[in-house]
């Protein structure tokens, strides 16, 4: 039996006389060479096993089915049971189980993941910290495009082998609710696992928020014998402070009920002043990323280095020159007297978040510019709308990856939670960045909101090339010349 038939339910429908030496497992045709494992996988859009003939042309030497089909090709065929669920310990028979080799941290919540992954980033070194999350997937110097939050589980441990080849001693990633429902980090055992926030989202998938915080609570289940206690979890919010109460753990956030605390004192143009409480011990500090929900993500970073044995001080220093994530609070500067902000808020927490964080900087207007993404929860836009209208001065509303729905009709369903008359309906979101700035004065604050980091809009099932920041840049330098 192969190795990496560990553990699994298998049946072998199709043998071949002579052995074979695999020489790698992919799950995409396209990337099939000589002598590898092709796997079959059902997705939601396509079916691998559609694909199998393409496999074989391109020289894979063993096929592995969720389905008991007859088998046309002079290849092995084996059936696994549950092979979506199985991949992730399957690749790792394959590979030697790599994770192993590594300290691995496991971010879950609806908002804060990404910048949190890039805190830890910078206080571990990027040196021997390998990050995977929504913006991109690093390990050291490479850096590979993410399709997902949380990848496939073979791209997972094929990473985990990547990083450990490369010298890495940690693995840092956003572990998505969706990863953990379908099983992609199955095959995992975390040192760390830290729970940031549990707001409205994804109930598409999980249909209620009892099943989403069902979802995001397996990551506190899947700990290194020995490591059950290295929790860190937000006990500012209340599906925080269930998981605090039954996995212990450090607990921090801004209510005086955490053991790590912290409290804005000032904000700056450039930063703001905090003091943070470890236990019995207070320091006060500058942070150089703006924002309530920020000092929520230095927290939790700043609990994650002490369970890994960073020393207080060495962390506290390390803080004050943390930088946030591509498209978190990213400021968009021409030389121009307004402010534009680009953020990826695009849940009705974290849109409210960041636009009361803006309100606490405020000295002129705030526009607002944002959309709700389609074949996505539809309870949110309304909510979405209500916090727009009411923590800006000026709404405008827009598309925002539409997906295969009318963009119009979810406009008009976010249009059900204003009430107000200071919005703008404003469809086309190109015009939409360019009407913010046309009406930005002195002193005003434009916030981009929903795509951050992302460089296209999806239309229909297609990707098209647009960044909130290249539109912001052409229309601000376009307004200077005017004057």
């Amino acid at each position: 039996m192969e190795k990496f038939l560990n553990g699994l339910e298998y049946e072998i429908l199709k043998d071949v006389v002579k052995e074979e030496d695999y020489t790698d497992i992919e799950y995409d045709s396209r990337k099939i060479k000589t002598g590898d494992i092709f796997v079959a996988l059902e997705g939601a859009i396509s079916d691998g096993h559609n694909y199998i003939e393409q496999a074989v042309k391109n020289g894979a030497k063993c096929i592995l089915v969720s389905k008991k089909i007859e088998t046309a090709f002079p290849v092995k065929y084996i059936w696994i049971k549950d092979l979506r669920k199985k991949l992730g310990v399957l690749a790792s028979n394959f590979y030697n189980w790599p994770q192993k080799n590594l300290k691995i941290i496991g971010i879950t919540g609806t908002n804060g993941k990404t910048t949190t992954t890039y805190l830890i980033e910078s206080i571990l070194g990027s040196n021997k910290t390998a990050r995977i999350g929504t913006v991109e997937y690093k390990i050291g110097d490479e850096v590979i495009e993410a399709p997902n939050t949380t990848p496939e589980s073979l791209d997972i441990v094929k990473m985990c082998k990547r990083s450990v080849e490369k010298g890495m001693e940690y693995l840092v990633m956003e572990v998505s609710s969706h990863a953990l429902e379908l099983g992609r980090v199955d095959m995992l055992e975390f040192d760390v696992s830290m729970f940031t926030n549990l707001t409205l989202d994804h109930l598409d998938f999980h249909k209620t928020m009892e099943d989403y915080f069902q979802a995001k609570r397996k990551l506190f289940t899947m700990m290194k014998s020995g490591c059950e206690k290295n929790c860190v979890i937000n006990v500012d919010d209340l599906y925080g402070k269930r998981l605090s109460s039954e996995f212990g753990g450090i607990s921090y956030g801004m209510h005086n009920e955490g053991r790590i605390r912290g409290k804005i004192l000032e904000f700056h143009g450039d930063g703001q002043e905090v003091e943070i409480n470890i236990d019995n011990f207070s320091i006060k500090t500058k942070l150089a990323i703006l924002g309530r929900y920020n000092v929520y993500n230095v927290l939790g970073a700043l609990s994650i280095a002490l369970l890994l044995g960073i020393e207080r001080d060495v962390v506290l220093d390390k803080i004050k020159e943390l930088k946030g994530a591509p498209g978190r609070y990213e400021l968009v500067n021409c030389g121009q007297d307004f402010t534009v902000i680009v953020d990826y808020s695009h849940t009705s927490d974290a849109l409210e978040n960041i636009l009361k964080s803006i309100n606490e900087l405020k000295k002129g207007k705030i526009i607002t510019v944002f959309g709700c993404g389609g074949d996505r929860d539809p309870s949110k836009r309304p909510v979405m709308g209500e916090i727009a209208e009411r923590l800006s001065d000026i709404a405008i509303v827009t598309s925002d990856n539409p997906r295969t729905e009318d963009s119009h009709k979810i406009i008009e369903q976010v249009l059900e939670g204003m009430k107000g008359k200071n919005h703008i309906v404003e469809e086309d979101r190109d015009h939409a960045i360019s009407k913010a700035v046309e009406l930005a004065d002195a002193k005003d604050i434009i916030l981009i909101a929903g795509k951050g980091h992302e460089t296209y809009q999806i239309l229909g099932r297609k990707k098209i090339h647009f960044d909130d920041r290249e539109i912001a840049r052409r229309e601000i330098v376009k307004k200077k010349k005017m004057k």
